[in-house]
C-alpha cells in the first residue's frame, strides 16, 4: 500500500465513518491537549517556584491546564481507545451510528479551539470548576474569554452525550459475545458511557445558566436577586463527581486488558470485576457529589448520606485492588514497559484511595478541603489513569503501526513515568496536610519550598519519561522494526486472544477496515464534519445577540447552522427518496421500513415493524439525557426556592395567570398525545391514510400550543426575566421546554414528509415517542410554575434555618 499525503489524510479525516478512524483521531486531538495541558503546568510550576508571572496569568494557567486535563486530554484517549478496541472486541465493524459518531468527533474539534484562543479574548480566572459568582462577574472575567469557555465546553457535552449512547447501543445492540465474556474494557466503558448519558447534560444545563447570566443578566446566581452561587456547585458537582469515574473507568479496563497477558494467566475474578464497575458507575451518580461541598453546605442528613455513600463506593474499588493483586499470583510476569506501567497504575490508584479516605470524614475534610492534600490526592489517581493509558498505547501500538519499538526504552521511560508522577502527588498531598492552601498564586510560608521543589523535580523526571515513551514511539512509528506476526505478544498462545475480528493484515492503521484490510469502506460525506466544526456557531451567535446586541451577526451565524442541519437532513433522508419505485417494495434504511406506491394502506412488515420496535431503545435513551437536561433546571428551581432564603420572598410574590390561554394551550397540548399515540398504533396496522390524518393532527395540535405560548409571552406576561431568580427560571424552563416543542414538531415533519414515499416505521417511532415526553415534562413546568402548588416549595423560611442553610 502507497503511503498516504497530507491530502488523501484530509479527505480520510473529513469524510471517514469508520470508527478505528475516528479512535486515531480523538487520541490525535487528546495529544495535542496533553500538550497544551502540560505547558499551562509549566508556567503554574514556575510562578510557585520562582514567583515570575502574574497573578492574572497564573489563575488563567490553572484554569486551562484543568480543563485541557480533564475534558480534553483523558476523555478523548479514553474514547479513542474505545473507538478503536471495543468494536474489535465485540466483532462490530462499527459503531451504532457510525455518522454521529464521526459528528460527536467533530463536535469536539471546534471546542478545543474555542478553549485554546479563550485567554486571547479576555481573563478566564476562574479554575476549571468555574465557581460562581466569580465566573459570571465581568468585572473580574472581562472580555469573551470565559463565554469562549463555556460554549466549547456546551458543545462538548453534547458530543459525550451523543458518544455514551452511542456505545451502549453499539455493545448491546451489535456484539456478537456473550455479556459475561466481553473483555473488561468492554464493560468498563459500557459502565462509562451510561455516566456519560446522565452527567453531562446537567453541567451543560449549569453551563447555560451562567452563560444567560454572564449575557442577559439572568441572576441564577445572585444573592441580591434570590439567587444562589452554592446552586452552580450543586449542578457542577453533580456531574464533576461522576466524570471521576469516566475518567478512571476506561482505565481500570484496559488494566483488565493487560494485566493477564503480562502475567500469562487469566484475570482473577472476571465476573466480580465486570460488575464492580457498574457498581462503581450506579454509586458514584446517587449522592456522591455532595462530599465536595462538605465545607459549603451545612446539612447533617445530606453531609451523612454523601459520606456514607462516598466510603461505600471504597468496596468495589477494593474488589478490583484484590482481583488485580491475585492475578499476580501463580502467573509469570513479562517485565515490559505496559507490566511496569501497569504496576504503576495499581501502586498510583492504591494510594490515592488511601489518602482519598480523608475526605468523606467530615470533620477532616474541614481541615483538608482548602488544602494541597485534595489536589494530592486527585493527582495520585489522574496519575494512575495517565499511566494506564500509556500501558494501553505500548500494548497496542504494533497493531497500530504494524511496527515494534524499543522494549528497554519503553521500560525506561515507564519507570521515569511512574516515579516522577508519584513524587509530584506525595509531595503535593505532603504539603498539604501541613497547610498549604491550593488556589494560590504564590507559595505564602517558606515550610512549603522545600516540597515545591519536590514537586518540580517530580515534574521533570515524569516529563523526561514521557518524552522517552513518545520519542520511542513516534521513531518506531517512522523506522521501528516490522512486526511479522499477526499476534505480536503471543496472545493466542496463552489462550486470551486481542480481539474478537481477528486481524488479516497489520498495521490496523489509519484508513483500513476493522481487521487491517484495504480499501477502507468508507461513508464519503462531509456532512458531520461540516456540521461538528460549525456546532459553535448558534452559541456564539446568541452572544453577539445577548451581549452586544449584534443582531446582523448573531442570526446569520445561526441561521447558517440550521441550514447546513438541513441540507444533511435532506441530503441522507430525501434527496433519493422520490426516485420511481416499484410499489411494496421492501426497502429499508436507518430510518424507514417498507417503501409503498402511495396508497392508504400498505403491507406492514415482520422486518418493519421489528425495526419500530427497536428504535424504542435509543429513542428512550436520548428522553433519559434530557431528563437529566430538564433535572439541572428543574432542580435547581426547587433547590432555589426551598434553600435559598433571598428567594422567598421573591416567590410569595410571583404569580402566573394560568387560567385563560395557559390553561387551553395545556390542554391542547396534553391532548396532542392522543392522536400521536394512535397515529403510531395506525402505522403499525398500515393503515397509512388514518395514521397521516392522525400525526398531521399531533402536529397542528402542537403547533398551536407554541403559536400560543409566543402571544402569551409577548402580551399576557408583564415581568422580564431579569427581574429576579424566580422570573429568571420561569422564562429559562418554559422556553427549553419551548425549544424541545420545535424539536418535537420538527420530527413530526420529517416523518409525515418521509411518509409520502415510504412507511417511516423508526421515525415514527422517534416522534411519537419524543412527544409523550415533551407532553410529560409540561405537565412538570405547568404544574410548577404556573399552578405553583406547595409539594414543589414546602420549606418556609424558617425550616431552612432549622435544616442549618
Amino acid at each position: 500500500m502507497k503511503r498516504m499525503g497530507i491530502k488523501d489524510i484530509l479527505n480520510i479525516a473529513l469524510t471517514t465513518t469508520n470508527a478505528s478512524d475516528i479512535g486515531i483521531m480523538y487520541i490525535s486531538l487528546g495529544l495535542f491537549s496533553l500538550l497544551m495541558g502540560g505547558l499551562e503546568a509549566v508556567l503554574m510550576r514556575t510562578q510557585l517556584t520562582f514567583n515570575n508571572i502574574s497573578a492574572t496569568t497564573y489563575y488563567d494557567a490553572l484554569t486551562l491546564h484543568g480543563i485541557y486535563m480533564i475534558f480534553f486530554v483523558v476523555m478523548p484517549l479514553s474514547t479513542g481507545l474505545a473507538n478503536y478496541l471495543v468494536p474489535r472486541m465485540i466483532g462490530a465493524k462499527d459503531l451504532y451510528w457510525p455518522k454521529i459518531n464521526a459528528l460527536s468527533f467533530w463536535i469536539l474539534v471546534p471546542a478545543v479551539a474555542l478553549v485554546t484562543i479563550s485567554p486571547l479574548l479576555g481573563t478566564v480566572n476562574m479554575g476549571w470548576y468555574m465557581y460562581a459568582p466569580l465566573s459570571v462577574d465581568l468585572q473580574v472575567n472581562n472580555g469573551i474569554g470565559a463565554d469562549l469557555i463555556e460554549i466549547g465546553l456546551m458543545v462538548a457535552g453534547i458530543s459525550s452525550t451523543l458518544t455514551g449512547i452511542n456505545f451502549i447501543l453499539t455493545i448491546t445492540r451489535l456484539k456478537k459475545v456473550p455479556y459475561f465474556k466481553m473483555p473488561l474494557f468492554v464493560w468498563s466503558f459500557f459502565a462509562t458511557s451510561i455516566l456519560l448519558m446522565i452527567a453531562l447534560p446537567p453541567l451543560t444545563g449549569g453551563l447555560v445558566m451562567a452563560f444567560l447570566e454572564r449575557n442577559w443578566n439572568l441572576p441564577f446566581f445572585n444573592y441580591i436577586y434570590g439567587g444562589n452561587p452554592l446552586l452552580w456547585q450543586n449542578v457542577f458537582w453533580f456531574f464533576g463527581h461522576p466524570e471521576v469515574y469516566i475518567l478512571i473507568l476506561p482505565a481500570m479496563g484496559l488494566i483488565g486488558e493487560i494485566l493477564p497477558r503480562s502475567v500469562g494467566r487469566p484475570i482473577y475474578g472476571y465476573r466480580a470485576l465486570a460488575l464492580s464497575s457498574f457498581a462503581i458507575a450506579f454509586l458514584s451518580a446517587l449522592g456522591v457529589w455532595m462530599h465536595h461541598m462538605f465545607t459549603s453546605i451545612f446539612n447533617f442528613w445530606a453531609d451523612s448520606v454523601s459520606a456514607g455513600i462516598t466510603m461505600a463506593i471504597a468496596i468495589p474499588s477494593g474488589v478490583k485492588v484484590v482481583n488485580w493483586t491475585a492475578t499476580f499470583y501463580g502467573g509469570r510476569l513479562r517485565v515490559s514497559g505496559y507490566s511496569v506501567l501497569v504496576i504503576g497504575f495499581i501502586t498510583l490508584f492504591l494510594v490515592g484511595g488511601i489518602t482519598g479516605v480523608f475526605f468523606p470524614l467530615i470533620p477532616l475534610d474541614y481541615d483538608f478541603n482548602g488544602t494541597y492534600a485534595v489536589v494530592g490526592h486527585f493527582h495520585y489517581m489522574v496519575f494512575a489513569i495517565l499511566a494506564a493509558l500509556l500501558a494501553g498505547f505500548l500494548y497496542y501500538f504494533p497493531y497500530f503501526s504494524g511496527r515494534m519499538y524499543d522494549p528497554e526504552l519503553a521500560k525506561s521511560g515507564a519507570v521515569m513515568t511512574f516515579a516522577g508522577s508519584f513524587v509530584i502527588a506525595t509531595g503535593m498531598f505532603i504539603e498539604g496536610v501541613l497547610g498549604m492552601p491550593r488556589r494560590y498564586a504564590w507559595v505564602p510560608s517558606m515550610i512549603y519550598y522545600p516540597f515545591q521543589i519536590l514537586i518540580d523535580v517530580g515534574g521533570l523526571i515524569m516529563g523526561i519519561g514521557i518524552l522517552l515513551l513518545v520519542g520511542n514511539l513516534v521513531y518506531a512509528w517512522v523506522k521501528g522494526p516490522k512486526v511479522n506476526s499477526l499476534d505480536p505478544w503471543g496472545a493466542e498462545a496463552m489462550g486470551l486472544p486481542d480481539f474478537y475480528i481477528r486481524p488479516v493484515a497489520l498495521p490496523l492503521g489509519f484508513g483500513r477496515e476493522m481487521d487491517g484490510s484495504v480499501p477502507e469502506n468508507r461513508h464519503g460525506t462531509f456532512l458531520p464534519s461540516l456540521l461538528g466544526l460549525t456546532i459553535f456557531l448558534p452559541p456564539m451567535g446568541f452572544l453577539f445577540i445577548l451581549r452586544f446586541s449584534l443582531y446582523i451577526i448573531g442570526i446569520p451565524m445561526i441561521l447558517a447552522f440550521i441550514g447546513i442541519g438541513m441540507y444533511w437532513m435532506y441530503h441522507d433522508y430525501f434527496r433519493e427518496m422520490y426516485k420511481a419505485l416499484p410499489p411494496f417494495t421492501p426497502t429499508f434504511s436507518k430510518m424507514a421500513g417498507a417503501t409503498y406506491s402511495g396508497t392508504n394502506t400498505a403491507n406492514v412488515t415482520p422486518e418493519g415493524i421489528s425495526s419500530a420496535i427497536s428504535a424504542r431503545t435509543p429513542v428512550i435513551y436520548f428522553i433519559i439525557a434530557e431528563i437529566f437536561l430538564f433535572g439541572s433546571f428543574i432542580g435547581g428551581y426547587l433547590y432555589t426556592i426551598n434553600w435559598t432564603p433571598s428567594a422567598q420572598s421573591y416567590i410569595d410574590a410571583f404569580h402566573v395567570d394560568w387560567y385563560g390561554l395557559p390553561l387551553v394551550m395545556t390542554i391542547i397540548l396534553l391532548s396532542s398525545s392522543i392522536p400521536a399515540h394512535f397515529s403510531y398504533d395506525s402505522l403499525l396496522k398500515g393503515k397509512i391514510k388514518r395514521f397521516k390524518y392522525l400525526g398531521l393532527l399531533a402536529f397542528l395540535m402542537g403547533f398551536t400550543f407554541l403559536m400560543g405560548q409566543i402571544y402569551e409571552f409577548t402580551h399576557i406576561i408583564n415581568f422580564l426575566p431579569q427581574d429576579n431568580v424566580i422570573t429568571s427560571f420561569f422564562y429559562t424552563i418554559v422556553w427549553l421546554h419551548g425549544f424541545h416543542v420545535i424539536m418535537g414538531l420538527t420530527l413530526w415533519a420529517f416523518t409525515l414528509l418521509r411518509a409520502r414515499k415510504v412507511i417511516p416505521y423508526q421515525a415514527s417511532t422517534a416522534a411519537s415517542y419524543y412527544w409523550h415526553f415533551v407532553d410529560g415534562i409540561w405537565i412538570v413546568v405547568f404544574t410548577m410554575l404556573y399552578l405553583q402548588l406547595p409539594i414543589y416549595h414546602p420549606f418556609t423560611p424558617g425550616q431552612i434555618s432549622f435544616f442549618g442553610v
